[in-house]
């Protein structure tokens, strides 16, 4: 970790599409969908604690080098996006991302997020794969 390096870890939450969200309210409550929304975006925050705490103790001798404490990032939005916009926002000079593994049909049709931000971010990026 370089001198004056700022981590941010972030997570995009994707919204759901109308036909769902339509489909879904026909069954629940909007406080119910509200109360499981917010219960989801705990957990994805707790485990991005932990996944912090791990780094940070891993990485404790290049702590002092940064120019502030890490953080976590919980947004909405499409993945691809809300990453290129938070790596904007935050100024960030790389990002640095995971790959996950999806068929070959997958990756033609849908494509994936880290190959969507490697093909459209104006800030470099770092693809590792996720180790199991």
């Amino acid at each position: 970790i370089s001198n004056q390096a700022k981590v941010v870890l972030m997570h995009a939450m994707e919204p759901i599409s109308a036909q769902a969200a339509n489909m879904i309210h026909n069954y629940m409550s909007e406080q119910t969908v509200k109360t499981m929304r917010d219960e989801a975006v705990q957990s994805v925050k707790e485990r991005m604690t932990t996944y912090l705490a791990e780094f940070t103790q891993t990485h404790a001798d290049d702590m002092n080098n940064l120019s502030e404490t890490p953080r976590i990032e919980v947004v909405n939005g499409v993945p691809a996006e809300a990453i290129e916009k938070t790596a904007e926002k935050v100024s960030a000079d790389l990002i640095v991302m995971n790959s996950r593994t999806h068929s070959k049909i997958g990756q033609m049709v849908i494509g994936s997020t880290a190959n969507k931000v490697v093909h459209h971010s104006r800030i470099p990026v770092l693809v590792v794969p996720i180790i199991k």
